[in-house]
């Protein structure tokens, strides 16, 4: 009993003395901390930015925040430690840190940055036309807003080209939907896809195949009128577009199709006309 009362006392020591030297150590990483300077530390983050020590990177720039509160690099670190979550692939992180800022700083320097950040960590997300377009419309809505909101810097005309790429690939998300429904015999539904496509993405690049598929679908529901009148509208728009070649095969009677020659169509026109 007495040796495991010495056992006892024995363990609690060096428990003790664990703890105190484990004390002293944060107190004194943390005294090291508060002797440098909030330019010091904001260049530590940047040097381990650079060598992409991204866990790092982040932490010192929070370090920033937190013992310079007022300094004129606090918000400079804010947006630093996110951009560093956003390398990290810590996307959801990053955006809340963002969105933070920005709810904080709504008109700050850093806000139209902080926006455009928030919508790079969407776009990075989108990585095919036939996953979730959920990541695509969220980034596009953000680079709308850009646009809309800062017209003339940097950000706004690097959107714009975005925001082309995002509307090709939910084009291309709806058009492989219609041809879905299309090929599991569901026309209608097909029809309301492509509907879609050229109301809302009527300059990229799936407009040609879309107009084909409208035909296709249109026949196979006996809308022998409306097929024609969308051939001769992808006929007049893309005339050497293969697309266009295939659907002279749709219909038997091309004296149907050569009626149409002499119309010009806008796809706008043809919209008001068949679906409203």
């Amino acid at each position: 009993m007495i040796n495991f009362k010495k056992k006892y006392l024995i363990f609690l020591k060096i428990f003790y003395l664990i703890f105190l030297l484990s004390s002293c150590s944060s107190t004194s990483t943390n005294q090291d901390k508060s002797r440098l300077s909030d330019i010091e530390m904001y260049s530590k983050g940047l040097a381990s930015l650079e060598k992409r020590n991204l866990n790092e990177a982040t932490l010192e720039f929070d370090d920033v925040f937190l013992n310079y509160p007022f300094s004129s690099l606090a918000s400079k670190a804010e947006i630093m430690s996110a951009y560093s979550l956003y390398e990290n692939n810590e996307i959801q992180k990053a955006i809340t840190k963002l969105s933070s800022f920005i709810e904080m700083n709504p008109k700050g320097e850093l806000t139209e940055y902080a926006h455009y950040l928030i919508a790079m960590c969407y776009y990075s997300q989108v990585s095919s036309e036939n996953r979730d377009p959920g990541a695509s419309m969220k980034s596009l809505n953000y680079f709308k807003l850009i646009i809309t909101k800062f017209p003339n810097t940097k950000y706004a005309r690097d959107s714009k080209l975005k925001m082309q790429f995002l509307k090709n690939t939910l084009a291309k998300n709806e058009l492989n939907i219609g041809k879905f429904y299309l090929r599991k015999g569901a026309p209608a539904s097909s029809i309301k896809r492509f509907k879609s496509i050229l109301k809302d993405y009527q300059n990229t690049s799936v407009i040609p195949e879309t107009l084909y598929r409208l035909s296709e679908a249109l026949l196979t529901l006996g809308l022998k009128d409306e097929a024609i009148k969308s051939t001769a509208l992808l006929d007049y728009n893309f005339p050497n577009n293969n697309w266009t070649k295939l659907s002279k095969n749709l219909f038997k009677n091309k004296y149907e199709l050569n009626q149409k020659e002499d119309s010009q169509f806008s796809i706008i026109n043809y919209l008001k006309d068949f679906f409203e």
